[in-house]
């Protein structure tokens, strides 16, 4: 194994697992993860649509509506139907109201630019 840099952080999770169902019955975190996962609830659904089409290694994943109304905003034409691209823009790439609080965690997946 090798030695872990200056930079490089970890994040623990343990998690005891039934095989035979392949369930989670327990599961015990540090600090920096449990402020991670609680991080997720902060986020606008336009970020979160645009996260889970652009950044998900599982291929097309589909929530609810929530795809085809991101992709319909998206095909509007902005100043005609929005009056600006501007309003276009804060439909798309949000900003996250805690996005000061997001930007310390360990572990960020917001990749909306800081304002």
């Amino acid at each position: 194994m090798a030695a872990k840099t200056k930079t490089e952080e970890e994040v623990t999770l343990k998690l005891l697992v039934n095989k035979d169902t392949n369930k989670v019955l327990f599961a015990e975190a540090g600090k920096e993860f449990v402020d991670a996962l609680f991080s997720f609830l902060t986020f606008p659904l336009g970020t979160i649509a645009r996260l889970v089409e652009k950044e998900s290694s599982m291929g097309s994943l589909t929530i609810g509506c929530l795809n085809s109304l991101y992709h319909c905003v998206e095909d509007l034409e902005a100043e005609a139907c929005l009056g600006t691209r501007m309003s276009k823009e804060m439909l798309l790439q949000p900003a996250n109201s805690s996005e000061c609080y997001c930007n310390t965690l360990k572990l960020n997946i917001d990749d909306t630019e800081p304002t």
